[in-house]
C-alpha cells in the first residue's frame, strides 16, 4: 500500500469509527455517512448515473468476496442505493459488515482515483468528509 492509499484508508477508517454506545439503528446509519456525504460531492461532477455505475463497479468487484451484499441495478438514485446497503449492512454481524463497508469505500475511492487521479480524488474526499468528521466529533462530544 502506498502513502495515497494510506491516506484514503485512514479517511475511511476515521469516517467509519463509531461512537460509543450506539444502538444498531446509529449503527446502520452511521455506516451510509460517507455514502451520503461523498455523493453529496461526487455526483454534482459525474451525475447520480456515474455515481451508480461506479458503485455498481465496486459492487461487482467484490462480490465474491462479500457475496451477501447485493449487486442489482445502477440506474437507481444514490439514496435508493444507500436503503439496500443499509439493508444488506443491518442483516450482517457488526465486524462483517464493518468490513464489508470499508471494503466498499476502499474499492469505490480506489476506482475513482483511477478515473479522475489521486490528488482530484484526495481533494475530494477532504472536502466531503472533513465536514462530516467535524460535525460527527462535536455530535460524540456532548
Amino acid at each position: 500500500m502506498d502513502k495515497k492509499d494510506d491516506k484514503r484508508q485512514r479517511l475511511i477508517q476515521a469516517m467509519l469509527a463509531q461512537p460509543d454506545g450506539a444502538d444498531a439503528a446509529a449503527f446502520a446509519e452511521h455506516h451510509l455517512l460517507p455514502w451520503r456525504t461523498l455523493a453529496v460531492h461526487l455526483s454534482p461532477l459525474i451525475g447520480d448515473s456515474g455515481f451508480g455505475a461506479l458503485y455498481g463497479r465496486t459492487g461487482r468487484v467484490l462480490a465474491a468476496r462479500f457475496n451477501w451484499l447485493t449487486v442489482g441495478p445502477t440506474a437507481q438514485t444514490p439514496e435508493a442505493l444507500f436503503q439496500i446497503l443499509q439493508q444488506d449492512l443491518g442483516r450482517a454481524e457488526p465486524p462483517l459488515a464493518f468490513e464489508a463497508n470499508a471494503a466498499l469505500l476502499v474499492t469505490f475511492t480506489s476506482l475513482l482515483s483511477d478515473l479522475i487521479g489521486e490528488a482530484l480524488t484526495t481533494r475530494l474526499l477532504d472536502a466531503a468528509w472533513t465536514g462530516a468528521l467535524t460535525q460527527k466529533n462535536a455530535g460524540e462530544q456532548k
